[in-house]
């Protein structure tokens, strides 16, 4: 019988054990899939995600103790046998009681959030720079501030789309509109939502604790393409972000340089083309891979990297001394150094 017990226990124990873990599982699958509103990663996230913990445990006490008094009347006074169904009118203490407490609860959760909304809403106090955010069905476009950090060769300010780099352990003010209908910027592990509006300037800001990537996505629906206007905050350590404004910078540069287009039309006039597919271009050949984003690739034909000008040019005059049998043809000699240079700058723009 001893024997019995203690294999039941053992059973019981091990499939407590098993629930536990599927739970954890579940909660880090949750955590690792992102982006996760309860997985704060900055002060203005940690503000809304602390709050929003006290008003959901409040709840969950509240939900317990009405439905417990509600299953335990329903048990403790229905009609059976031998006792018949009361019903009950008036009981001071028990109305006093249900009118004070959540009386006090809606208060104090008023004044924790209105301390908490004048902390997210303060967007200017020790902001480390002000980014301007351009909203349009379906994308997001970064203007950084006009400082010499970020000033391109033709006096404008560095420009970006998609994805925006911020320092980390520093507050940024985002102010942001919109170019056609509503949206709605949400970085969730970083802060709020705020709507970018037509014609109108909001603004909010974020900030990363931590160095690292966060996802995010417009939250009011916009179109058809709404449930892929994405977007991507990445933090950099404070002292490797000048590192990366200069070569940002220096990509920048190189998509306005004049050289730049000559080696677009370089391309697009040479046997490119007929192999070559390039997204906003006429090339659309099927034979080589697709080189609509050819810098952002980790190498050049799994043979060379980084993708960097020196291997680009290697790769374009002599493809077949650098990976023979490679259907590409060696175009040292076809095309003037010149050539193959203009068409390596144009190809480095390509990310």
């Amino acid at each position: 019988m001893d024997r019995m017990v203690l294999f039941v226990m053992r059973g019981h124990r091990a499939k407590t054990s098993a629930a536990i873990g599927a739970c954890r599982n579940l909660a880090l699958v949750f955590v690792a899939m992102g982006p996760w509103p309860l997985d704060p990663r900055g002060p203005e996230a940690q503000e809304i995600v602390g709050l929003y913990w006290i008003m959901f445990v409040a709840a969950m006490i509240v939900l317990a103790i009405v439905a417990g008094a509600i299953i335990y009347a329903g048990i403790r006074f229905r009609d059976r046998p031998g006792h018949v169904a009361q019903q009950f009118h008036g009981h001071n203490m028990l109305e006093l009681t249900w009118t004070v407490i959540p009386t006090v609860m809606v208060i104090s959760f008023s004044v924790l959030s209105w301390n908490r909304l004048n902390f997210i809403n303060d967007v200017d106090t020790n902001a480390a720079m002000t980014i301007r955010v351009q909203a349009q069905q379906w994308s997001w476009a970064f203007t950084y501030p006009d400082q010499p950090m970020f000033k391109l060769s033709d006096g404008t300010a560095l420009q970006a789309g998609g994805q925006l780099d911020i320092p980390a352990g520093q507050k940024i003010k985002i102010e942001l509109t919109s170019k056609d209908v509503i949206h709605s910027f949400w970085v969730p592990n970083l802060g709020g939502k705020k709507d970018a509006v037509p014609g109108h300037t909001t603004s909010l800001w974020i900030q990363a604790n931590e160095p690292g990537t966060f996802r995010g996505q417009c939250y009011e629906f916009c179109g058809d393409g709404h449930a892929d206007m994405l977007l991507t905050v990445v933090a950099h350590a404070q002292n490797d972000y000048a590192t990366w404004a200069k070569s940002a910078i220096d990509d920048a540069n190189r998509a306005i340089d004049p050289r730049t287009k000559v080696g677009r039309d370089t391309f697009l006039a040479s046997a490119c083309v007929g192999c070559h597919t390039v997204k906003g271009t006429s090339a659309a050949g099927k034979v080589g891979p697709e080189l609509t984003h050819i810098a952002s690739k980790p190498n050049i034909a799994g043979v060379l990297s980084p993708v960097n000008q020196e291997n680009l040019t290697k790769w374009v005059s002599d493809a077949p001394s650098i990976k023979p049998g490679v259907v590409m043809p060696r175009f040292k000699g076809t095309l003037s150094d010149q050539q193959i240079n203009d068409i390596v700058q144009w190809l480095l723009t390509l990310k």
